[in-house]
């Protein structure tokens, strides 16, 4: 009969599994905004009345653009200028149109309020990427 020993985990079962690790500040918002994007893009798309099917489509694939990077970790800077200024401008036209003038239906009211939070979002996690960049190193031997 042999004998099983335990055998000790050596260094690389000893880390975290990728999963586990937390993506960065911008990944995330990456993440959270493209899926809004691709919901709200992807809706004039599926329904059955008349409308702006081409701004839909250009949203759906800026939404399917930021989930890629999202997933990857790693946003490029284009595509966080890309992100911010997609939500400044559906924010700047959907507070416009159903809240100076009235002619859309006020759940384009709180379309509006959410991107104005991803506009911010976004900004806050430039802020926090730039400030972590910024942190001394911790000393390797103390």
């Amino acid at each position: 009969m042999i004998a099983q020993r335990e055998v000790a985990a050596g260094p690389r079962e000893l880390r975290p599994r990728p999963a586990e690790i937390r993506r960065p500040p911008a990944a995330r918002v990456a993440l959270v905004h493209g899926a809004w994007l691709l919901f709200a893009g992807g809706w004039p798309l599926l329904s059955s009345r008349r409308s702006n099917k081409e701004a839909g489509a250009c949203l759906a694939s800026i939404g399917a653009a930021l989930i890629a990077s999202g997933a990857r970790g790693k946003v490029a800077r284009e595509l966080r200028l890309l992100g911010a200024a997609v939500a400044v401008t559906i924010a700047a036209l959907d507070l416009y149109s159903a809240g100076l003038r009235r002619r859309r239906s006020p759940l384009y009211l709180l379309n509006g309020l959410a991107q104005l939070a991803f506009a911010a979002s976004w900004g806050a996690a430039e802020l926090k990427e730039d400030l972590s960049a910024r942190r001394p190193p911790e000393p390797a031997f103390a």
